[in-house]
């Protein structure tokens, strides 16, 4: 049977409420059907109930359930519970409301149906019966699935044309009886299946023998047909009780020859691309639309350090992704799903591996979606570039650092192109050949020599110094922009790429106009250099590869007690004092060809004992054989005994910083970083010394950087040798405080040294005084001379810019009238009134002042007229309507206000305030309480 008709039972029920009310009796005893939305439902329901065969009884049992699901909506299961008086009265009418349907579908049920229509009727069931059957047969012999009815011994009792072309029965179709199989037996009716397909007979046997009970099953199946060998998937469904009586199965099969290829094809697919994923170096991540893995490959395993179950299954977010860069990962990933992403960009964020490291991965990004274009996940492939990024970062500081040595370079460098053009050139380059950049950047080096000729010259020169050596150095006369020629040294080396390929030349040029001008004092007066050789204090000796001494100089004689002939020819050995100190000395001499600064301890002749600072070179014979050995001395005695006296001195001065009771702060300038701080800054800041050695500058400072470069600018152009800032305390107050700094080295290190006062009352005074020098005492408003100061500002900033500016003068009517009828208590009040008006009213870049008596004046900026005397109009209202009242007094009063804008005339501001003062004694004479425009 059909279920009842929940809609129409509604629909009934809400009709009969419309029509009837909620107090309605039940059907009258002579209501015809279809008179009411009762009676014409049941009529209706019983009809399409008996023409599918229902019984009275089973639709009483269905409109009994019905009963129950209306009357708990009536008693109040709703969203809005009803009133209980409402509740009670709806659950009645619902009651009556089904017993009149039951009624009425009971007496519809029994109504008796002429004979000739039960008839009509059954013949029509009969014709719909026959015209389902010809359309079930006809789809099961269109069905290109073969179909077989078997009995239990296997034989067909029917099959379609599907499965008689299977076992190769040439069939026609018969005639149906009434039990739906024909009337005759058609060709393959009663055929054995063990005879015509036996492979199939053998796997119904074991994979699904017919046993009772057992109503279906699954298998697949291979076997020979008349297309060849093929792959069947084969189902089962047993009927117990067929036509006359005996059981039967359907068997269906559906050939899945080509799927079954394509499913191994696809298998060895996904079996080589696994191991693929496996072999490649990059990771290979599959998320989900919300982000959990569903695939990762074997070198994501290796990076992260998880085993692969432990990430599949788990939001790549949540378990990968670091904390502070989740949120924006979530939202690149939305905006991939959404095709809102540029996915042929990369993306590059940081993953935390399972020891906690932070990896950084950069990745390419692909959406995945289903058959229907709908978004399923997304593929990423990463490629780890931590040590990647950290070399990056290494070769971009090693490229400023040598891009900064390459601008400060005091010699003159030039790269140039192999065809001989400058590429760049240092500040140096510029400077010694008087040229700016723009004219040496893409000219040829040409430009610096003297002559064609002469640059040929040094071209061959540099040229074949680069084919012997790959560098060369000449000496060559260059000349400058002004036409001046000057000797210079050359230093040419090539610029080879990672494939050996000649990228250009680099060339370094040094000025040697002064070497030059030496070597030709050192030629015209070679007895003086002499002499300054033998008057130099510090000593000189040369010796041989031995250490016996070849010569030695006056000061090496005074400063080790011998006369020349007590020194030359005899070893340096017995004049060290500690053997370890020479065999270290003379280790990195010759070592490295040279040795600077070392301390030693050497014995004077008369055995006391000097601390020296010695400096030492092997010397080379013109085949570069080391054939001597030449270094200079000096004592240093007492400058260690000065280092002395200095570090003792810097032990008073940690004396004198510790127990200052001035607030005492050192800082590095480079970082900002407080570096020591006196116990007085531990006593007036509130943090201990240790927490005051980990903050920097800023944590203490409690303004802006903008006001801190103010306070920067403003104490240079005061020419104040201090600073005042306003610091914060460990308890969160802010002091005012007055700052002296100056440079200190401390241990070799350049550091800031602080005094810090604390000026906060002092501070508060001055500004509680600027107050009081700048504001009326009685209103708040500006005082004359501050308005004055301020509004020639404001003239001066709109002359520069061309913006507009307007004057506002404003005076209370009858004021005299007000303090003489009120006392000057009231009228007190009255312009304080007014004043707290108007300010409240303005913008904070008006300017409000009290010029005097009742009289006030405001300047708008960016104001023209006509804005200008809306702001005055609605001044003008409101103080109108404001009632000042003084314990029992209410007072009312008026304003005359005149207005002017600036004119190109006006060369001060007390030229617009006039015209907007004669506009304010017009709007006076014209009976006050009104705004008239200058």
């Amino acid at each position: 049977m059909l279920p009842l008709s929940v809609a129409g039972l509604s629909a009934a029920l809400v009709a009969t409420l419309e029509r009837h009310g909620p107090d309605w009796d039940g059907l009258p005893d002579d209501s015809l059907p279809g008179d009411d939305p009762v009676s014409a439902y049941a009529a209706a329901e019983a009809h399409r109930q008996r023409m599918h065969g229902a019984t009275p009884v089973a639709c009483l049992r269905l409109l009994k359930e019905c009963r129950r699901a209306f009357l708990a909506l009536a008693e109040g299961q709703t969203a809005a519970p009803l009133d209980p008086e409402e509740a009670k009265t709806y659950r009645a009418l619902t009651e009556r409301f089904f017993d009149g349907v039951e009624l009425a579908l009971c007496a519809e049920w029994t109504e008796t149906e002429a004979p000739s229509k039960r008839l009509a009727a059954t013949q029509e069931q009969c014709r719909d019966l026959n015209a389902e059957k010809n359309l079930f047969l006809t789809m099961f012999e269109s069905l290109d699935t073969p179909v077989f009815l078997l009995d239990d011994d296997l034989n067909a009792e029917t099959m379609n044309r599907a499965a008689a072309r299977l076992t190769g029965i040439e069939r026609r179709t018969g005639q149906t009886g009434r039990d739906g199989l024909p009337d005759k037996p058609c060709q393959g009716a009663g055929a054995s299946l063990r005879r015509r397909l036996p492979w199939l007979a053998d796997a119904l046997e074991r994979a699904c023998p017919l046993e009772p009970g057992r109503r279906a099953c699954r298998f697949d199946a291979s076997g020979e047909t008349p297309d060849g060998v093929r792959r069947f998937s084969v189902a089962i469904s047993r009927m117990d009780e067929g036509p006359g009586g005996a059981p039967r199965s359907i068997v269906t099969l559906e050939d899945i020859t080509e799927r079954t290829a394509m499913e191994r094809q696809l298998a060895r697919e996904h079996e080589r691309a696994a191991h693929y994923l496996d072999i490649v170096g990059s990771i290979v991540v599959v998320l989900d639309t919300v982000g959990n893995v569903t695939l990762i490959n074997r070198a994501g395993c290796a990076t992260l350090g998880y085993a692969e179950d432990e990430i599949i299954g788990h939001n790549w977010l949540d378990l990968i992704v670091p904390e502070e860069q989740r949120d924006e990962t979530r939202d690149y990933f939305y905006c991939i799903n959404c095709g809102d992403a540029d996915l042929d960009a990369q993306y590059t964020n940081y993953v935390t591996t399972r020891t906690g490291e932070h990896r950084l991965i950069t990745w390419k990004n692909q959406l995945l979606t289903d058959e229907t274009g709908t978004p399923s996940g997304i593929l990423s492939s990463g490629t780890d570039i931590t040590e990647q990024r950290a070399a990056e970062q290494a070769l971009a500081q090693k490229e400023l650092w040598l891009r900064s040595t390459f601008v400060s370079l005091g010699e003159a460098v030039f790269i140039l192109t192999p065809d001989a053009r400058i590429l760049d050139a240092n500040p140096a380059a510029r400077n010694m050949f008087q040229m700016t950049e723009e004219e040496l950047e893409g000219a040829s080096v040409a430009i610096l020599h003297t002559g064609r000729d002469s640059f040929r010259e040094f071209e061959r020169r540099v040229l074949a110094g680069l084919e012997a050596q790959g560098q060369t150095h000449l000496e060559y006369v260059m000349r400058r922009k002004d036409g001046s020629e000057f000797p210079t040294e050359n230093s040419v080396s090539r610029i080879l790429g990672d494939d050996g390929s000649e990228l250009g030349t680099v060339s370094v040029v040094r000025d040697i106009s002064n070497r030059k001008e030496a070597e030709q004092r050192i030629k015209r007066s070679e007895e003086k250099f002499r002499r300054i050789f033998e008057t130099i204090e510090d000593g000189y000796i040369v010796t041989d590869m031995d250490g016996t001494v070849r010569m030695v100089n006056p000061a090496t004689c005074a400063l080790l007690g011998y006369s020349e002939s007590e020194l030359v020819g005899r070893s340096m050995g017995g004049h060290y004092v500690d053997d370890n100190e020479r065999a270290r000395f003379i280790l990195a001499l010759e070592a490295t060809g040279s040795a600077r600064g070392h301390q030693l301890t050497a014995r004077r002749k008369d055995g006391t004992q000097i601390i020296v600072e010695a400096s030492a070179n092997l010397v080379h014979d013109e085949s570069g054989r080391p054939v001597g050995k030449e270094g200079t001395f000096r004592d240093i005695t007492k400058r260690i005994e000065a280092d002395r006296q200095l570090h003792e001195r810097e032990k008073q001065y940690r004396a004198l910083f510790e127990n200052n009771h001035a607030v005492m702060l050192l800082m590095d300038p480079r970082t900002g970083r407080i570096v020591d701080a006196n116990p007085a800054a531990v006593l007036f800041y509130g943090h201990p010394a240790e927490t005051l050695r980990a903050m920097s500058l800023s944590d203490i400072n409690a303004q802006d950087e903008k006001a801190i470069f103010k306070e920067m600018v403003d104490s240079r152009r005061e020419r104040r040798p201090y600073f005042i800032h306003r610091h914060r305390l460990a308890n969160g107050e802010e002091r005012d405080v007055e700052v002296y700094s100056g440079p200190i080295m401390v241990q070799g290190n350049q550091l800031i040294y602080s005094v810090v006062h604390d000026i906060t009352e002092r501070a508060r005074l001055e500004r509680e005084m600027k107050r009081l020098a700048t504001t009326d005492a009685l209103t708040g408003a500006g005082n004359r001379h501050e308005f004055f100061r301020l509004a020639e500002q404001e003239l001066r900033r709109a002359r520069r810019y061309g913006h507009a500016l307007s004057v506002i003068m404003l005076d209370i009517d009858y004021f005299k009238s007000i303090n003489d009828t009120h006392g000057h208590q009231t009228g007190d009040a009255v312009l304080k009134a007014l004043s707290a008006l108007v300010r409240a009213s303005l913008r904070d870049t008006d300017i409000f002042g009290r010029l005097g008596g009742e009289e006030f004046a405001i300047v708008l900026p960016e104001t023209d007229l006509e804005n200008g005397r809306r702001v005055a109009q609605r001044l003008r209202e409101d103080l109108a309507g404001l009632t000042v009242r003084l314990r029992d007094k209410a007072v009312n009063f008026t304003v005359s206000i005149g207005i002017a804008a600036l004119k190109n005339k006006d060369r001060v501001i007390e030229d617009t305030v006039n015209r907007a003062d004669e506009a304010l004694y017009r709007a006076k004479r014209m009976g006050r309480n009104r705004v008239e425009t200058g």
